[in-house]
């Protein structure tokens, strides 16, 4: 025998005992015999998977004969049963293939008479080797029990990343070996089971989910309209704890539309407040299918009906004109504040082309947020426009308009034109404008954007509507949480007071410890104020007080004081717009030696006491 012959030899020996070895391995009670009869054809299926699992491989069902709806007889083969021919080239084909032309096969069929299954052929031999070691990777070998498939849903539920459940499986068993299954299969499993449903069913259980919300608390609200195909048009809701926090927080609202929260490209809305600890508080959330008008309109009025027809005193929005209309004709009362951070944001892009736009990007920043009147920033805004040549700008420019010609039956109508650029709204988003009124500190949407941001730690791009909602409710439970450590830190701890001020010490033990720090923060800042009283007449009293921005710059601010009303006024609008008191008021409260500031400065909104 030559060496080539020696060689071929060993190999097929090898060969030989690769396929005939895990049958040797196998306990003989588990191997399947002709005439083996079964109750059940599941039975019998079952039987054949534990062989194929002892003895190293996977089966599938290769054909079944029914007569009508019964099952007449079953062939169950190997899984690598067959060879299927790519119409791929060899050399393009990288995907792995399993058909190999196994024989291995069990035939069953029906015994009428006594009502059982029995095995009439059996083919043990594979044309493959078996690995018995490694048949618990094969994908039928794989199982996820009742107890792991609820964690797992749970897990979705809570947001948690389906690569932490499995890591949090292989911490509990012990190691990856003592499992059952792999990470794929939990994948598989959340996109499969959790997350595939269709549009219409998802929108009926998304109405199921409400109605027993409703059940649980009658104060839950929604309101909810479909399209005739029965998938989502227009839905609002807002939970029994968001209708009662808006009694104490709903004054001011912050909304704002993100695209990026479900997997049908609905819009969402939601509704942001601030509460006593200057937290973002959810007050109700929307889904639509457009941005138009109507829709807004349908939302609002939805709102009002929820929160017992009481329109807000100001609502914080983006330059969105549906948006805009919507609201005046919804809440013509409401203040419309638009977004000036996303205004201030338009400038690189809108200014590029100038010379110089880093310098018209300054000043024009100045202009806006240093103007102390609206008569100075009226001047300051024309006197910019002049000095970086931008009169003919259209975005920027004040009574910028064009002159049209519309025919209108034999006579031509002249009609002038103003173009809608920002100096003509200015009151809607100017500061100046704006700061008379109450905003909770709101000048900017991105208390809203920051709501949709931590919505992203629960919700994904493909996330279903009923998912969404239950992930809705886990960010809702954990605002709440956020409230409950804050109360609980407002009740058992003091913070200390800064100074040996009197009105400190009042607003020490009323407010809340997050609003007692900005509080502070004034008190601080009154050592870089001067006061001088200007004029004084029959308990009236008219300061000019001076503070100290840096080595050689002083921001002046006129003061009022009226002792027999005990009331303080300052052009800085602080106490106005976010309701603490500023610190040229306080300086000049100091100057009048006053002990104790009057109720009305002391805002039970920012209370530590606000009851839930």
């Amino acid at each position: 025998m030559g060496v080539f012959e020696s060689y071929l030899w060993v190999y097929s020996q090898f060969l030989t005992w690769c396929i005939v070895q895990p049958l040797s391995v196998v306990d003989d009670e588990l191997v399947l015999k002709v005439g083996m009869t079964f109750t059940t054809l599941e039975d019998a299926g079952k039987f054949y998977r534990n062989y194929a699992k002892a003895a190293g491989f996977s089966t599938r069902v290769r054909c079944t004969n029914r007569k009508g709806n019964e099952i007449r007889n079953q062939l169950i083969t190997c899984s690598r049963e067959g060879k299927w021919k790519s119409k791929i080239s060899p050399t393009e084909k990288t995907n792995p293939t399993v058909g190999l032309n196994c024989p291995a096969r069990i035939y069953i069929h029906t015994l009428k008479d006594v009502g059982a299954w029995i095995i009439s052929k059996v083919v043990l031999d594979h044309s493959h080797p078996c690995y018995p070691s490694k048949a618990e990777m094969l994908k039928q070998h794989r199982k996820l029990s009742m107890s792991i498939r609820r964690t797992i849903e749970n897990n979705e539920e809570a947001g948690i990343r389906p690569s932490k459940t499995y890591q949090s499986f292989v911490a509990a068993a012990g190691g990856h070996r003592e499992l059952n299954f792999i990470e794929k299969d939990v994948r598989n499993y959340i996109t499969r089971e959790v997350r595939n449903v269709s549009q219409q069913e998802d929108a009926k259980e998304f109405g199921k989910y409400f109605l027993r919300m409703k059940e649980k608390n009658p104060n839950f609200f929604f309101e909810l309209e479909l399209e005739e195909d029965q998938s989502i048009k227009l839905v609002f809701w807002a939970d029994a704890r968001s209708r009662a926090a808006f009694e104490y927080f709903g004054d001011v609202i912050s909304f704002d539309t993100t695209y990026n929260t479900n997997s049908y490209n609905l819009v969402c809305g939601s509704f942001v407040g601030v509460n006593n600890h200057g937290q973002s508080t959810l007050l109700g959330c929307s889904l639509m299918k457009n941005e138009e008008i109507e829709s807004f309109k349908w939302l609002f009025q939805c709102w009002l009906r929820c929160m017992g027809g009481n329109a807000l005193k100001g609502f914080l929005t983006d330059q969105c004109a549906s948006m805009k209309r919507a609201l005046e004709a919804c809440m013509p009362t409401t203040i419309h504040r638009w977004c000036i951070w996303h205004i201030m944001k338009k400038i690189p892009s809108k200014l590029n082309g100038y010379k110089g736009h880093a310098d018209i990007e300054q000043e024009m920043s100045q202009v806006v947020w240093n103007s102390h009147s609206k008569d100075s920033f009226d001047r300051n805004w024309n006197d910019f426009l002049l000095n970086f040549g931008l009169e003919d700008n259209k975005w920027l420019s004040a009574n910028q308009r064009c002159k049209l010609h519309v025919l209108s039956g034999v006579f031509i109508v002249c009609v002038w034109v103003y173009y809608a650029d920002l100096y003509e709204d200015r009151h809607i988003w100017v500061p100046i404008y704006l700061d008379h009124h109450f905003w909770a500190g709101m000048r900017s949407t991105q208390r809203s954007e920051s709501m949709h941001s931590f919505f992203n730690k629960y919700i994904t791009r493909n996330s279903s509507l009923i998912q969404f909602v239950k992930k809705y409710d886990n960010c809702l439970g954990s605002r709440e949480q956020a409230e409950r450590e804050s109360d609980a830190a407002d009740f058992h701890t003091v913070i200390p007071c800064a100074t040996k001020s009197s009105i400190e010490a009042q607003f020490q033990d009323a407010y809340a410890h997050a609003k007692f720090r900005e509080v502070q923060a004034q008190f601080r800042g009154k050592a870089n104020c001067i006061t001088r009283l200007k004029n004084s007449a029959l308990g009236y009293s008219l300061y000019e007080v001076g503070e100290q921005v840096s080595s050689s710059l002083f921001n002046k601010f006129v003061v009022t004081y009226d002792s027999v009303a005990a009331e303080v006024k300052c052009q800085y609008l602080l106490f106005e717009s976010r309701g603490i008191l500023c610190r040229h008021a306080l300086s000049v409260l100091s100057f009048e030696q006053v002990s104790q500031v009057s109720p009305r400065y002391i805002l039970e909104r920012w209370s530590k006491k606000v009851k839930r």
